[in-house]
């Protein structure tokens, strides 16, 4: 039986997890590595990582309390790298500008998709030259500039059609960006200055 991906939370209402599982398993633990490997961590942090966010999700799925508007494969993952992202900050690994928001993993997580920039002198600025390309070009901005992952991952990870529209899509947020900061030339001169 050929699983789609938005059956995935019914199925597992149903008591049918033993068919979902290994699903899951195969679709988001190879990327949840890739990415853990790549940021000091190793493939059992990885495995730890995801079977804790493959819990909460479940829990979270059992209790009707998982918003169904976000892809499952791509929330699997957000969780997976904020347990890995929070297992780091603990063991103080590494001293971290988290490229993302604190998140509340509780049951009743809200938005696991906020993004936070790294603190600089000048904070304002960056958030008035991004607050106006809006929430879903700077999450894609951040992957394909800063953080330099994989059109494949960023597919997975924002429920994104295909490469190909990410693709589309990040050079939309782009010239949005570039358009943006040619119309505020004082903007563009206070973050040259610092």
């Amino acid at each position: 039986m050929k699983i789609e991906e938005s059956q995935i939370p019914e199925l597992i209402r149903l008591g049918k997890d033993k068919q979902v599982i290994p699903v899951l398993y195969d679709k988001v633990l190879p990327i949840v590595q890739k990415f853990i490997v790549r940021n000091q961590g190793s493939k059992d942090d990885a495995f730890d990582a995801f079977q804790d966010a493959l819990l909460s999700f479940y829990k979270q799925v059992v209790k009707g309390s998982f918003d169904p508007k976000y892809k499952v494969y791509g929330y699997l993952y957000r969780l997976s790298i904020n347990f890995w992202l929070n297992k780091l900050k603990k063991d103080k690994r590494v001293v971290f500008e988290s490229e993302f928001n604190e998140m509340d993993l509780s049951d009743d997580s809200q938005n696991p998709e906020r993004i936070a920039f790294v603190k600089t002198s000048d904070e304002n600025v960056l958030r008035t030259l991004f607050t106006s390309i809006g929430e879903k070009c700077i999450e894609l901005l951040t992957y394909t500039i800063y953080q330099n992952i994989l059109m494949e991952d960023i597919v997975l990870r924002m429920g994104m059609a295909s490469v190909d529209s990410c693709k589309m899509q990040v050079m939309r947020c782009k010239k949005k960006l570039v358009q943006l900061i040619e119309e505020n030339p004082a903007l563009l001169e206070k973050l040259k200055s610092k």
